[in-house]
């Protein structure tokens, strides 16, 4: 039977919301909750059956070691939780797992301690605590500033790259291609999504051109095993095309310094033939 929200509205994704109407009912109890609501996917509406969960609690500041020591009991009023850890985020949090396998995490805020940034979707608020920020989350954007740190983070981890490969050290070398990658998602969200800048790479290929897109994603492809320096210069010119639209269209310039010199040197890996040199020893050729 298709579970149904209590709007009427049927969902294709009813573990989710069944999650969230169980726990609620729990939470609605403990009166150090003075309010409730949803962030992420189920906020904003752009849930799929892959989505977690982020359940936010407003408590009583006064009473937040109380909550914060019923939070798991809470929780496993929906399912029996198999695994949990505890995090500090934006506020005390409690990532866990259901037996089903569905994954939410519950953030616990005050007054003092509300997120500034991102969509969000009221549960319960009985006093109407949360009116007040509701006009103050409206501006997703990146600041410049911003973009030209994840722009030199970028360039430094190139360098960071280069060592890790000259060293022969594949494991690391991948794992900063991976960096590489997340620098570059941000830094074409600004580009391609600016009113979302701040929402990082998370489903970033939704809102990419799709020739942007492909090729992302084959530079990723690209970036493992020998290939990793022909892949790191494939994000290389990715992201040397977004920042220049980028400071055409702000007026202003980033330090290209590094990055031009680190293309430089990566080239250096790479033979005419688009494969990295190796050395017999092993290691990787400079």
């Amino acid at each position: 039977m298709p579970y149904h929200t209590k709007t009427g509205r049927e969902s294709p994704y009813a573990m989710q919301l069944e999650a969230v109407e169980t726990i609620l009912k729990a939470v609605k109890e403990c009166p150090e909750v003075k309010a409730a609501f949803l962030k992420g996917s189920l906020a904003k509406g752009t849930d799929d059956e892959y989505s977690d969960v982020d359940l936010y609690c407003l408590v009583d500041s006064a009473y937040l070691g109380q909550f914060l020591e019923k939070r798991l009991e809470i929780l496993e009023t929906y399912r029996p939780v198999i695994y949990h850890s505890e995090s500090n985020f934006v506020g005390p949090q409690l990532v866990a797992v259901f037996d089903n396998g569905l994954h939410i995490d519950l953030y616990t805020v005050t007054l003092d301690s509300f997120p500034p940034a991102g969509q969000f979707r009221v549960l319960y608020d009985p006093d109407c605590l949360l009116d007040r920020f509701r006009a103050g989350i409206t501006d997703h954007s990146m600041p410049w500033e911003q973009v030209v740190r994840c722009f030199h983070s970028f360039s430094f981890s190139m360098l960071e790259f280069y060592v890790a490969w000259g060293r022969g050290d594949q494991v690391w070398s991948a794992r900063l291609a991976s960096h590489l990658a997340g620098d570059l998602g941000i830094v074409l969200r600004c580009l391609y999504d600016p009113a979302n800048g701040q929402l990082g790479t998370k489903r970033l290929e939704t809102v990419l051109p799709a020739d942007i897109r492909d090729k992302l994603r084959a530079a990723v492809r690209s970036s493992c095993g020998d290939a990793i320096p022909h892949g790191v210069l494939q994000l290389a010119a990715l992201m040397r095309e977004a920042m220049e639209r980028l400071e055409a269209e702000n007026g202003q310039t980033a330090n290209w310094k590094l990055f031009e010199f680190m293309v430089e040197q990566i080239k250096s890996l790479v033979k005419p033939d688009g494969c990295p040199g190796v050395r017999l020893d092993g290691r990787n050729e400079r």
